[in-house]
């Protein structure tokens, strides 16, 4: 008798037909996304809130650009520092109680900033901050496991990149309101009024939706969506390792995951410094256009984003893995090199044209990671995986911010960009020499093989 087999005694017209394993697609999945989108929409939102209007919170608390920066990079910090134990709890409380704290880690940040408006409150705001990095730890690694424990397998990247382009989604949002909505005043009371009418709505947001997650976020349907999963499942539950001891085998033992998650770390890590460079290098080509500032971060979480989402539609559909890693990455130097330009020639149409297509390229492998990692990496746990994944991205953009802005400061923006340009040629590199594993398709073709086997002996034997 086959383990792997389930009975389905509910119709449904989501049912994947002709399976050879008994999997199921459930309709409500798109729900669950939509909640987890939600939540991460209000985490990410919070990321640039202050570094895009960096001059203006400076003046307003009279702190300095570099503390104003601190408050995108501790975010980067408190990812790394708890997210180990996150993970940890994660194995332990499932998918849903992750999510719902993240979620309520977000809100009590959004709250906790609505005390802070008053220039003297600098160090409140920093621990509203705090909080919203507590958050990340539980809300950046869900991705993943949403895809695979709800999405069947055409459709897992595309899920996993929805996922996680709900982040850039909340960027977007901040990017087209924030600067916007608080301005330069010279009365410092009014930018503290405009401050507080945006903590305000945004701790009212994040309030409704922690409820909405905690009354209709579910962890995983009964059946699942996929033979990858379904053995994936078996497997766990029959033969589980623990989590320390899936920890040191993608850690130490897998050299293709070793070789990912420093590419991923450099090409992201460069994302995230991205809120906080374009501050100086658009505005010391361009002055006194901060509107045009937040159009600029608009175009590159926005645009990249559309832009990706066909991309990861095309790898559900080709699976080829490796040739479209190679192209993004290498996109990711040539649309660098091409927005420094159109920076230094100050055609502002040219600008936000090239800086459409470097967030195409950064975002894109944003999903294109993640989904190599869970090929790499299983039938370990996804949030595990692309959990120790996504840490790279604020490791590394943690010392690359402040680099980066020690180096517009020392040497000029022209030098900041060169260096942007050697981390992506380095992480382009390390993807061509990646010979990517993967192991979750040659799972799913095992599983096909087997079960058309065992159906056509169970037809002889029936004839």
């Amino acid at each position: 008798m086959n383990p792997l087999k389930t009975e389905c005694t509910e119709k449904n017209e989501d049912a994947v037909s002709g399976s050879p394993l008994k999997v199921r697609v459930f309709k409500r999945r798109w729900l669950q996304l939509f909640l987890y989108a939600l939540c991460s929409v209000c985490s990410s939102f919070q990321y640039p809130q202050f570094t895009i209007i960096g001059h203006i919170i400076s003046r307003y608390y009279d702190v300095s650009i570099l503390a104003v920066a601190s408050t995108s990079i501790m975010l980067m910090v408190g990812y790394a520092v708890f997210l180990f134990p996150g993970l940890f709890l994660m194995e332990r409380i499932g998918m849903k109680w992750t999510v719902v704290i993240g979620a309520a880690f977000t809100c009590l940040g959004a709250w906790i900033k609505v005390l802070s408006t008053a220039p003297d409150r600098f160090p409140v705001l920093l621990i509203g901050q705090g909080m919203v990095a507590i958050s990340q730890v539980f809300i950046a690694p869900v991705p993943g496991k949403l895809a695979a424990f709800w999405f069947g397998k055409d459709q897992l990247a595309l899920a996993t990149a929805f996922g996680c382009y709900a982040l850039h989604v909340g960027l977007t949002i901040c990017f087209l309101t924030v600067p916007n909505f608080v301005r330069n005043h010279d009365d410092v009371a009014k930018i503290g009024i405009e401050l507080s009418t945006i903590h305000w709505i945004l701790a009212i947001a994040c309030s409704i939706v922690t409820l909405a997650v905690l009354l209709f976020f579910q962890n995983e349907p009964s059946m699942p969506p996929s033979e990858s999963r379904a053995l994936q499942r078996y497997t766990h539950e029959s033969f589980g390792k623990g989590f320390l001891v899936s920890l040191k085998m993608l850690v130490t033992k897998n050299r293709n995951f070793i070789i990912l998650w420093n590419t991923y770390g450099l090409i992201t890590g460069i994302f995230n410094s991205m809120p906080i460079l374009l501050n100086p290098f658009f505005l010391t080509h361009f002055k006194n256009c901060e509107v045009d500032l937040g159009i600029i971060n608009l175009l590159l979480c926005l645009l990249g984003t559309i832009g990706s989402i066909i991309i990861a539609s095309i790898l559900d559909k080709t699976k080829k893995f490796r040739v479209i890693a190679i192209t993004v990455t290498t996109s990711s130097v040539l649309c660098e090199i091409l927005f420094a330009g159109t920076l230094h020639l100050e055609i502002k149409w040219m600008v936000f044209v090239s800086i459409s297509l470097f967030g195409i390229a950064l975002i894109s492998y944003s999903a294109i990671g993640f989904e190599l990692c869970a090929e790499a990496t299983y039938p370990e746990s996804q949030a595990l995986s692309t959990g120790i994944l996504s840490i790279s991205g604020q490791i590394y953009g943690a010392f690359v911010t402040p680099l980066l802005v020690k180096v517009i400061d020392v040497f000029g923006d022209t030098a900041a960009h060169v260096a942007i340009v050697v981390i992506l040629s380095l992480g382009t590199l390390l993807t061509i020499l990646d010979k990517i594993d993967l192991r979750r398709q040659r799972a799913e073709e095992h599983a096909a093989r087997y079960e058309a086997l065992s159906q056509g002996v169970s037809d002889k034997i029936d004839k």
